[in-house]
């Protein structure tokens, strides 16, 4: 009787515990969130860069309000999209904290009126969030949803109130709806994205002070119309100004960075001198150029053309802070063919025009090759210079200022490649590279008597503070292509319609489809180079789409349907018999 008693006392005893255990962790679980991401690429965390910057949005006074129009009745896709976007909020706030609010608004509700007004203000002009339309069948009748997949975030800066939009999905043009079997590649890309769009638009609101970029004019650079596509890119996040020197000695003492795109004209002393005393005061320096002049009406129409050295003497600056820009190009089999009419099938290969074997590092970790067309050979001379991008192991360089030929024979001969050896290390030929850190005066020994004699210069021997220093031997991988035409208000430029820091014009003639990594690279160039480092992980972050292998489910379908049934089935069945058997043993030693 008292061993019954006290076996009962135990069993009470130990369905206490577990309640009281069971209500603790609900407890715990309601006013707390974690969760642990066993997946192998991540994709239900944050990237480290997501986290440190939230992290720092917490410091402002202000908060972000983020207003969602993807609510409703939804595709079971959209709904799946909608809740990992609300996933990824919570995310948000569980490192902002309280700076960041959001709310899901469900634009089709009201009544037609107010759906109207609202419709008017959320697409404002076509500067807002844009209407996505999905066309399906119901009740065997053709119908059309109207969706707005975007969000509209606002935060008051400095008194002033802000706002920006993010499309989470792409929007559709009139009468050419999405059909229900896209979405599911909408939705992948969507959330693949979803990260980078938010916290960039997050950085666009909440940047409290832009750092200021230069675009160098005065050398031949690349104008405003031929860097569009790239000054709209980086604006959201810099204050960018063209800026020319003009032997002005504080011309960039208001920047922080600055970009020299295909100077094509040669830089005087003091030219020179006011960059190299740039960057020993700190100032990070982007340069994009060749050491050949090559010129493409007379190689097109002739067939050939003789390279030109450039001499504009910027190169001896960089050679002094480590980079040594050969006056020869490189050619890779890995290339972007070339669209040219008066050849086969309209196409030559073109070893000129690289396909880049991007490095690990971070400016160019997940993205697409980057396309060059007559890329110098960079050799870094210096222990502190880092190549990030190369060759692949089957290319090979050219002598000094070479001819460049269409008809060169290694173009039509598909079985002799550029070097027979494919294994040498040596055939990784750096074309982009990059240093961090304290430089040494290029004027240290040399002598420009108008500045340095001069008591407002303040001439820096080494670096005041650290800099950093991107080279890409290309001068024109950033530039788009315009044509000027007249119009009644004047002047005015006509671009491609097409992004060409995503798709190359060559691919495009040839109707080739792909992607080309040089926009990817850029913005990540400039965040890398002006310290936003947060920015490439997490534009690099990349999740695999794993399809579904459907012959497998063909022939497994049947068996994991049974499996599904019997399973638990016979689980409790074998519970069953174990407790049947267990209290008659219990009973019968009793």
């Amino acid at each position: 009787m008292k061993n019954k008693i006290k076996g009962a006392y135990y069993q009470w005893l130990i369905f206490s515990i577990i309640l009281v255990g069971v209500v603790l962790i609900n407890i715990i679980g309601h006013y707390t969130s974690y969760r642990i991401d066993m997946t192998s690429d991540n994709r239900y965390s944050l990237a480290n860069g997501s986290v440190s910057y939230l992290k720092d949005i917490q410091k402002l006074k202000n908060r972000i309000s983020i207003k969602i129009y993807l609510e409703g009745e939804l595709p079971s896709e959209l709904r799946s999209y909608r809740n990992s976007l609300e996933e990824k909020l919570k995310d948000f706030k569980r490192y902002a904290g309280d700076r960041i609010e959001y709310t899901f608004i469900n634009p089709n509700e009201g009544s037609e009126e107010d759906k109207q007004l609202l419709f008017e203000q959320i697409y404002n002009k076509g500067s807002g969030v844009l209407p996505m339309e999905i066309k399906f069948s119901k009740n065997a009748k053709e119908t059309k949803l109207m969706l707005w997949p975007g969000a509209v975030l606002s935060f008051t800066l400095n008194g002033i109130p802000q706002e920006t939009v993010v499309q989470l999905l792409p929007g559709t043009s009139v009468d050419r709806p999405f059909t229900m079997y896209q979405m599911p590649e909408v939705v992948e890309k969507g959330l693949n994205d979803l990260e980078y769009n938010l916290i960039s638009a997050l950085r666009r609101l909440s940047t409290l002070k832009k750092k200021k970029i230069g675009f160098l004019q005065g050398h031949g650079e690349l104008n405003q119309y031929e860097t569009k596509i790239a000054r709209l890119l980086i604006a959201p996040y810099y204050n960018i100004q063209e800026v020319e020197l003009q032997n002005n000695i504080h011309a960039l003492d208001d920047f922080d960075g600055l970009i020299i795109a295909d100077p094509k004209r040669n830089f005087s002393d003091k030219d020179l001198y006011l960059i190299d005393q740039f960057v020993m005061r700190g100032g990070d320096l982007m340069c994009f150029m060749n050491t050949l002049e090559i010129n493409k009406d007379t190689l097109f129409r002739q067939g050939f053309t003789h390279s030109e050295r450039k001499n504009i003497r910027l190169n001896d600056l960089l050679f002094d802070y480590g980079f040594k820009i050969k006056d020869n190009l490189i050619m890779d089999v890995n290339s972007i063919p070339k669209f040219d009419r008066r050849f086969k099938e309209s196409r030559v290969n073109w070893y000129y025009q690289l396909l880049s074997t991007n490095s690990k590092h971070p400016t160019v970790r997940n993205i697409e090759p980057i396309a060059l067309e007559f890329a110098n050979q960079i050799e870094p001379i210096k222990d502190n210079v880092i190549s990030v991008l190369t060759s692949s192991k089957n290319s090979n360089y050219t002598g000094l200022a070479p001819i460049v030929e269409l008809n060169m024979a290694s173009n039509f001969d598909e079985t002799n490649p550029i070097l027979s050896s494919q294994e040498k290390i040596t055939n990784d030929l750096c074309f982009a590279a990059t240093s961090s850190g304290k430089y040494s005066s290029y004027f240290n020994n040399r002598i420009v008597a108008d500045f340095i004699n001069n008591p407002d210069a303040k001439f820096l021997k080494e670096s005041k503070t650290p800099a950093n220093i991107f080279v890409v031997s290309n001068g024109t991988f950033l530039a788009n292509t315009y044509r000027m035409s007249q119009t009644r208000q004047g002047p005015k430029a006509d671009f491609k319609g097409f992004n060409e820091l995503k798709m190359n014009a060559d691919d495009v003639a040839l109707n080739t489809k792909r992607a080309i990594g040089n926009q990817d690279f850029f913005l990540n160039i400039v965040d890398f180079v002006m310290g936003e480092n947060y920015m490439l992980d997490i534009r690099s972050r990349q999740i695999d789409v794993r399809e579904i292998d459907k012959t497998k489910i063909q022939i497994f379908a049947n068996f994991y349907k049974t499996l599904n049934l019997v399973l638990p089935i016979s689980i409790i069945l074998l519970l069953g018999v174990f407790l049947n058997f267990y209290r008659r043993k219990r009973y019968k030693t009793n």
